[in-house]
């Protein structure tokens, strides 16, 4: 039996979904700053903060949504989301005709895709154990990382293409369709989804929202990788707040040629979904993650020391794009698999809330923050600092029980992973009842 047989006819139709929403979400992602900066000729702070303005759901966001994704079915969360997208996007181009979008109007629109966002990713990572079951979690989880890199693979190009020859806001069109279609096929999945435990309701918010972050920091595994996540982010969002606005006025590239750029990072984001088991058995789940993360770090360096002629400097953030994406899709891959294995099904969704909170919130601030260091010191600098603090982020998790773990701890032989963090027990031997292994 294949793989994609074994996992199902329903988690087909999930795939779907989600590999056309992501084809159409990746247009948006360069469509949105091309029209502030070459319709609107915005600052360096004004796009920080159209990027923070995507962001600053998740600060705003992601906990609640984790409450609520935590006691509803969270199949119609998600298509509820898809449909909400989409009619966001239709007003950029419904306001074409009245001399739009204005700044304020991509701001507004990206913050409310950005909610929507928020609640699709936390009730979308809380959905997958229940569709194929959590003995499958790595394996579905490399098919839907396939869906992310063929999409960052073919939309760049596509969008840049599309923005070249029509518009940008013609571009966003296409998206809101794929947000839609996505919603159609969610709408088929047939497989009956739990009803929330009723005890979920009794609990107030406030604790509810407790048990999710006290979750995620009492865990001796999921601790540091939420640690590393938040400085890498940080940086990572700061970098890439102003990567359109340094390529297109500091570089000379155009949208087409920002797109093919882009688009490379799916082609080293596809064979790093396929090597994720491989570098896992050969390396150690928690080997491959932090060295995945060191090596994406070293790639983001490639950005600011582009220069020359242009077949050069094209060269070079190409190449940046494909190293960090192959090498940061390996470690993504195992630190996903782990979160959801170890995360039992009534904290799935305040966990994964909690995880977004704390690692895109902090995004959502080294946006604003490089922008506003960007318009003071210049783009390239900038781009320095925020790629060095990438590569020194890993620092936070080189020395924890993350970087002796062999394997994936098995769910039935960790009952108690949200116990209060002790003495870690070596991970490549049998763990004690109890302990995370």
């Amino acid at each position: 039996m294949t793989g994609e047989a074994a996992l199902g006819r329903d988690f087909r139709r999930l795939w779907s979904a989600l590999s056309i929403s992501l084809m159409g979400s990746e247009i948006t992602v360069l469509a949105l700053p091309l029209i502030a900066v070459v319709t609107l000729d915005v600052s360096a702070f004004e796009m920080g903060l159209l990027a923070f303005a995507g962001q600053l759901p998740f600060l705003l966001c992601s906990l609640p949504a984790g409450v609520f994704v935590d006691r509803v079915r969270r199949l119609p969360v998600l298509v509820g989301a898809d449909v909400a997208a989409a009619a966001l996007l239709l007003t950029l181009p419904l306001s074409a005709p009245f001399g739009g979008p204005a700044y304020a109007q991509l701001c507004v629109v990206a913050f409310g895709v950005g909610t929507c966002s928020v609640l699709s990713e936390v009730a979308h990572y809380a959905y997958v154990p229940t569709l194929v079951g959590r003995a499958r979690l790595t394996e579905g989880n490399s098919r839907l990382q396939i869906s992310h890199s063929a999409s960052a693979s073919a939309g760049p190009g596509l969008g840049g293409v599309l923005i070249q020859f029509l518009s940008a806001t013609g571009a966003v069109i296409l998206d809101a369709v794929s947000f839609l279609v996505s919603a159609v096929l969610l709408r088929s999945i047939r497989k009956p989804e739990d009803p929330p435990g009723d005890g979920q309701a009794a609990v107030s918010v406030r604790r509810s929202l407790a048990q999710g972050l006290r979750a995620l920091f009492r865990h001796r595994l999921l601790r540091p990788i939420i640690l590393e996540g938040a400085v890498a982010s940080f940086f990572e969002s700061g970098l890439l707040a102003i990567y359109v606005l340094y390529a297109t006025r500091e570089l000379g590239l155009n949208p087409l040629t920002i797109g093919l750029v882009f688009a490379c990072g799916g082609v080293g984001a596809i064979p790093g979904a396929l090597l994720a088991r491989w570098a896992g058995a050969r390396f150690g789940i928690g080997r491959a993650i932090i060295g995945g993360w060191i090596l994406a770090g070293f790639a983001l360096l490639m950005v600011p020391l582009a220069g020359g002629p242009a077949l050069v400097v094209v060269a070079v953030l190409a190449a940046g794009r494909a190293l960090g994406a192959l090498t940061d899709t390996v470690a993504n891959i195992h630190q996903w698999s782990l979160r959801q294995v170890v995360t039992p099904d009534h904290l799935a969704g305040r966990v994964t809330a909690s995880q977004r909170f704390i690692v895109y919130g902090s995004g959502a601030v080294g946006a604003l923050v490089a922008g506003a260091l960007g318009s003071g010191v210049g783009l390239r600098p900038t781009l320095f600092v925020c790629a060095v603090g990438c590569l020194l982020a890993p620092l936070v998790v080189v020395f924890s029980p993350l970087r002796r773990l062999r394997e994936q701890p098995l769910p039935e032989e960790d009952p108690g992973p949200f116990a209060p963090a002790g003495p870690a027990a070596p991970a490549d031997v049998p763990a004690e009842p109890g302990k995370t292994g």
